[in-house]
């Protein structure tokens, strides 16, 4: 089974980039730029794990994390520029999985998808 991720971020370069790595990594990755797509977005690929900035006009990502929360344990990782403390503090009691923030790199990037994916027993990351 292949992978499906939904990655939600205002910014087009990051969107480009992150998609460029995840497919060269063999994952299904689908992109919007804004909440309201992206949640559509859920709705219809019902995706294995979503990704979220956190910063974005409108609904912010962690509008949508407390949002799936509430009829969902799909697993999210919140990729944003916020690297205060009480940032990461506030994502992970609103129900984020995991925190990174950018820059990033792509290795580690890879590195907690495939965690995030061995806890919730996700495609081929799936323990034995």
């Amino acid at each position: 089974m292949e992978e499906k991720i939904v990655y939600i971020d205002d910014d087009p370069a990051m969107l480009e980039l992150v998609r460029g790595y995840l497919l060269q990594e063999g994952i299904c990755v689908f992109t919007a730029s804004n909440a309201t797509d992206g949640m559509r977005l859920i709705e219809i690929q019902a995706p294995d794990l979503v990704m979220l900035d956190w910063m974005m006009p409108g609904i912010t990502g962690l509008e949508v994390c407390k949002y799936l929360r509430r009829s969902s344990s799909i697993p999210i990782i919140m990729l944003t520029g916020r690297s205060g403390e009480s940032d990461r503090v506030s994502a992970l009691e609103a129900g984020v999985d995991d925190y990174l923030v950018k820059p990033f790199n792509f290795l580690e990037l890879g590195a907690r998808i495939r965690s995030v994916l061995r806890r919730f027993g996700h495609g081929k990351f799936k323990e034995a």
